[in-house]
């Protein structure tokens, strides 16, 4: 007789990790997943609605679905809120959602992000503390916080920015917005990140479930890019004609807010779960190896594909869908 499927609750379904997770999920759980606002973009698994700031939704939610393990990917994004409700939501959220968790013994994998460190003492290992600079990255560092003092059995993926090459990622989405409407695009030439493919950061956070790992754990890949070479690769996969919109700007010059140099060390996560996390570079060669051939988002074009393609709303109305 087949044995049963465990139970995966993963938070935030209706945003663009999640989205990937919960398809990826199903085929070794039985995936519930919870939104806050648009349960038609979750793509798989039986949706939930919960309210992150209200600790007996949290509990209520998850000790009825007593699921063997959660992983924690909602929040608010940078320029979704402001830094009180990043707070409320990213790290009193994922406190709620620990303690949930430990009442029912279930395994936590809560994502986390590069941008807690400065950027000013790279690269940062599994177990450098948070420095955060800005109001997002103290959110997220609160969050790390309240759930080791909760769970500290909890693992927390410490990832960089999330792309994909049969979705639109949000970050690239909104420079579209941008240039569709006429306006000039600054890409930052000495701020320095390891994107992430987003089929490699569902796979792993998935094995993490099976494994006894506590604590920070980063999870990014390999390629260390700039944020102006990243955007550039990422708008020719896209085939969007930038029209001489593009510029190049130092974020030095800008803000002392911004971590400039976020290399992490990946030996660890690759070693643990058996992989290798591929850069930018590594995708796109293998993309055009096997013939694949992204969605052309022209500039100027009117786009009237659906939601989960082209992502068409509004900055903050698509960054909230994280949550």
């Amino acid at each position: 007789m087949r044995a049963a499927k465990r139970t995966l609750l993963i938070t935030g379904g209706s945003g663009y990790l999640g989205r990937h997770l919960t398809v990826r999920a199903t085929d070794a759980f039985q995936v519930y997943t919870t939104y806050h606002t648009h349960p038609r973009q979750i793509k798989a698994g039986q949706p939930l609605p919960l309210d992150l700031t209200r600790r007996d939704d949290a509990l209520r939610v998850i000790t009825t679905l007593a699921p063997q393990a959660i992983i924690h990917t909602a929040a608010i994004n940078p320029g979704a809120g402001s830094e009180a409700e990043m707070m409320r939501v990213n790290a009193t959220g994922a406190r709620y959602v620990a303690e949930a968790a430990v009442a029912v013994g279930a395994r936590l994998i809560h994502l986390s992000s590069d941008v807690i460190h400065s950027g000013r003492h790279a690269p940062y290992d599994d177990a450098s503390p948070p420095t955060p600079l800005n109001g997002y990255a103290r959110s997220k560092a609160a969050a790390e916080a309240a759930v080791a003092a909760v769970g500290p059995t909890a693992a927390m993926v410490r990832t960089s920015l999330i792309y994909g090459l049969s979705e639109i990622d949000s970050g690239t989405a909104s420079f579209v917005a941008r240039l569709q409407a006429g306006q000039p695009l600054v890409l930052f030439s000495d701020a320095v990140r390891q994107p992430i493919w987003v089929e490699s950061l569902a796979t792993a956070l998935l094995k993490l479930v099976e494994q006894p790992w506590a604590g920070p754990l980063n999870v990014v890949g390999r390629q260390v890019l700039t944020r102006e070479a990243f955007g550039r690769r990422m708008l020719a996969w896209w085939g969007i004609d930038t029209r001489d919109l593009l510029q190049t700007a130092r974020a030095a010059d800008i803000s002392d807010t911004i971590p400039l140099d976020l290399r992490l060390t990946v030996a660890q996560a690759e070693h643990l779960l058996h992989m290798t996390f591929p850069g930018v570079d590594e995708v796109l060669a293998q993309a055009e190896t096997e013939g694949r051939v992204p969605v052309k988002l022209g500039v100027g074009r009117k786009r009237n594909r659906p939601p989960e393609t082209l992502c068409p709303r509004s900055g903050r109305e698509r960054r909230s869908t994280e949550r």
